[in-house]
């Protein structure tokens, strides 16, 4: 009789002891780990603030002067070119002189093509430590007023773009599925911000 009643006393003891180490762990566990904080987010257009920065405007223009300088070097070759021509048009085929010229204008040709050629990277390289430098500056910029302000994040605002009509369905289905922003409150914009410090700053003597 003993022995009989002792096992399911056990048993009974077992269980509450499991529960009270169930409710023990998920104390513990909500202990270690609290709510989580609200997060702060803003959005940002960076097309838009490159496009209406004053210092980018003054750099784009420096781009142009350089590309002209580098274009009326090319232009002089051009124009080598163009007196060889007219010298081959008046010309006699077949005489020394004529065929020196022709040699000339082989060896004249292939300087503006490869100097052309230069031309074009050299001119895509200096717009892209542009690009890149002034992208720099507009994170320095946003990092500083999210500091300011209190942002834990701030998001590149891509909702803007439109979801290409009349266009092919991977086309379309890309353009939804790679955006990181649907929608965006106005509130949290802060392009106007970042537009206005860094002109500001850039203007200020």
């Amino acid at each position: 009789m003993h022995t009989h009643h002792t096992r399911p006393l056990h048993m009974l003891w077992v269980a509450l002891a499991a529960i009270v180490a169930a409710f023990a762990w998920q104390a513990g566990a909500n202990a270690v780990r609290p709510p989580a904080l609200p997060t702060a987010v803003a959005t940002v257009d960076i097309v838009e603030i490159f496009e209406k920065l004053d210092e980018l405007r003054v750099r784009e223009d420096e781009l142009e002067a350089n590309k002209n300088a580098r274009q009326a070097q090319l232009q002089e070759v051009a124009d080598q070119i163009n007196i060889l021509k007219a010298d081959l048009e008046a010309g006699t085929p077949g005489t020394d002189e004529y065929k020196d010229k022709i040699r000339q204008m082989m060896e004249i040709q292939a300087v503006y093509e490869a100097r052309g050629n230069a031309l074009g990277q050299i001119l895509s390289i200096d717009r892209g430590n542009v690009t890149r430098e002034t992208y720099e500056k507009i994170t320095d910029a946003i990092a500083r007023i999210a500091d300011r302000e209190g942002y834990d994040i701030v998001l590149f605002d891509d909702s803007l773009f439109l979801v290409p009509e009349g266009a092919q369905y991977q086309d379309v289905f890309r353009s939804i599925v790679s955006r990181s922003v649907i929608y965006r409150h106005e509130g949290v914009d802060i392009t106007d911000q970042v537009i206005t410090m860094m002109n500001n700053e850039f203007n200020t003597p």
